[in-house]
């Protein structure tokens, strides 16, 4: 009976405050990478060993260690034969990403070595850069996938949560900065009148919004949302991309908060209903809406915006319609009546 609660311990998994432990080393790690992208952002990268670099790669040690020590007190702890077995729930594609980067770190080096430093597009293409991305990215959503098979209430509050939260925010975020060159807050888009410019700048509104919307969506799969999560959603990554240009572009962060607070409004007064139901779908046609709204009155108000109404209110439209589309694909099928 006593091996048996052991064992049923270990298959839980770990407690919410190690994937918590988790999340601040991860945190570690991703900071490291947008201070870095900061430097190449402003020439200030010259060679592979670098302070930025440093913090990146202390980061993602202090993952590694971390992962091994939890794995550690797993195997001490339920007796198992093998470190394979004590790998704890959620952490064993973890433990690949550890090995993953630990092989995309040493491949930077020798790439920089014998090609150079990328620059611009270049670095967010490098196939060592992209090796990293990968094992970054396993790594990250460790936590999610760990609470996902262990968290049973439907509804836990936003401070129990918080830990799948955060792996899902740095996930988008890390996504986000490889597709920094198409986050539209970052570029000068009212300027864009040529054609190519035009259309360019339209798919980086798409781009943009599904950064946004998806992590919400994600999360409503599974669980239903604390009160605060898209708030949190789309500062986190408002803040980490504003990283990138010294803060340069702090309005982004502005209407993000506006339109998180509206969102986490708009969808606890549809809390109670199914996922799959036409009210969400309305939410996620409106967030879209209400961010490049904002966005674009903002440019009005202050700036300057040479876009026609055809193009800046079709651009929202089509943003809130494609939101609202990936909500009808990625809501659970729970029962005919709602679809």
């Amino acid at each position: 009976m006593s091996v048996q609660l052991k064992v049923t311990q270990s298959t839980d998994g770990i407690g919410i405050l190690k994937h918590a432990v988790t999340m601040v080393m991860g945190m570690w790690l991703i900071v490291g990478l947008f201070i870095d992208g900061f430097a190449h952002n402003h020439g200030a990268v010259e060679t592979f060993f670098t302070p930025w670099h440093a913090i990146l790669y202390s980061g993602y040690l202090a993952c590694a260690i971390w992962i091994l020590i939890i794995t550690y007190q797993n195997k001490t702890r339920a007796g198992h034969a093998t470190w394979a077995a004590a790998i704890p729930t959620g952490y064993g594609l973890g433990v690949a990403g550890v090995l993953l980067f630990f092989i995309g770190g040493i491949g930077d080096m020798l790439w920089h070595t014998i090609f150079g430093i990328e620059k611009n597009i270049e670095a967010l293409l490098s196939p060592t850069h992209l090796i990293l991305l990968t094992g970054a990215l396993m790594i990250l959503t460790s936590p999610y996938r760990a609470m996902s098979d262990a968290e049973k209430d439907v509804s836990p509050s936003f401070r129990r949560l918080l830990p799948a939260l955060t792996s899902v925010a740095l996930t988008f975020a890390v996504m986000a900065f490889f597709l920094m060159y198409a986050w539209s807050f970052r570029q000068n888009l009212w300027m864009a009148i040529e054609e190519d410019a035009v259309a360019k700048a339209v798919v980086d509104f798409l781009v943009t919004t599904m950064l946004l919307v998806l992590p919400i969506m994600f999360v409503l799969r599974r669980w239903k949302l604390p009160f605060g999560t898209v708030t949190y959603f789309f500062v986190f990554e408002a803040i980490l991309m504003a990283v990138l240009d010294g803060f340069s572009h702090y309005g982004s962060i502005v209407i993000l908060l506006i339109s998180g607070i509206i969102g986490d409004l708009l969808l606890k007064s549809i809390k109670e209903k199914e996922v799959c139901a036409w009210q969400y779908r309305g939410v996620f046609f409106l967030l879209p809406v209400l961010i490049w709204g904002l966005y674009f009155a903002d440019l009005r108000l202050f700036h300057t915006l040479d876009w026609s109404p055809e193009l800046w209110g079709g651009t929202i439209f089509i943003c809130g319609l494609c939101s609202m589309g990936l909500s009808m694909l990625t809501a659970p099928i729970t029962s005919g009546r709602n679809q």
